[in-house]
């Protein structure tokens, strides 16, 4: 009697030890399989603000008037990452923005905006107006309201893709960011005749800041025969596209 007791407490022990081995094991891979969490600067190499830094872009532009009349611009742009200013604690740069009709033309100061990375966000100060443009860490599952930090009406943007290449014409940047600002359309009751649209999205690359631009903002015709064609009536087209960039002492200017 007594060795078959002891055998059964052996045979316990044995499957007691089994069951701590697989449960300690299931335990490690769990550990090993949790994803660490993001980097709280993953993106913010792509809105860049290096002192210096230059940016120029073709623009070409239509601002619709009212129907069969428009204006239709076409133009060069600059921005210039300048000097550093401190406000309530938190560091921001000047933007210089020179325009000029084509490269045969010297750059005239057009305005001064400003931007900052600040903790979890990236804002630009446009015309006064205070957008927030991207969040970090950068992830395609988040959204943001791109008027947070002023009155306007709230305006969910979100990233498309990230850390991705962007073909644009010849070019193509290896790691870029592809903001969609807004994607809406409105139509009539009977669901016939659009209204109105507003598609924009903004495309930013590692290390050099914003190399595209596109907005679309249309209101169309809804009343006689131009309500059946899909006629603009008021608003505006807007394409910014780069062209160079460097640093302004590398470039001698």
């Amino acid at each position: 009697k007594p060795v078959i007791f002891t055998s059964m407490r052996s045979r316990f022990e044995y499957l007691l030890l089994i069951l701590l081995v697989i449960a300690s094991s299931c335990g490690s891979a769990n550990s090993v399989d949790a994803e660490p969490p993001l980097d709280p600067d993953l993106g913010k190499s792509y809105f860049f603000l290096a002192p210096n830094k230059y940016r120029e872009y073709n623009v070409y532009e239509i601002r619709y008037l009212a129907v069969d009349i428009s204006d239709t611009l076409v133009y060069q742009l600059r921005e210039e990452v300048r000097e550093e200013f401190i406000v309530n604690g938190i560091s921001s740069r000047l933007i210089h923005r020179l325009t000029r009709n084509n490269s045969n033309e010297t750059w005239r100061l057009d305005s001064v905006w400003s931007a900052r990375v600040e903790r979890e966000r990236a804002v630009s100060v446009e015309n006064n107006i205070p957008l927030q443009k991207m969040i970090f860490p950068v992830d395609t599952t988040r959204r943001w309201d791109r008027n947070l930090l002023n009155s306007g009406e709230s305006l969910v943007q979100k990233y498309l893709t990230f850390n991705q290449p962007y073909t644009q014409g010849f070019n193509t940047f290896l790691k870029a960011i592809v903001v969609e600002v807004s994607n809406e359309r409105s139509q009539n009751p009977d669901g016939i005749d659009v209204t109105f649209r507003d598609l924009r999205k903004e495309v930013y690359a590692d290390s050099i800041g914003l190399v595209e631009k596109e907005y679309e903002q249309f209101k169309f015709c809804t009343v006689g025969p131009c309500a059946l064609q899909e006629i603009v009536q008021s608003g505006r087209y807007y394409k910014e596209t780069l062209t160079a960039h460097s640093f302004l002492d590398e470039a001698g200017s």
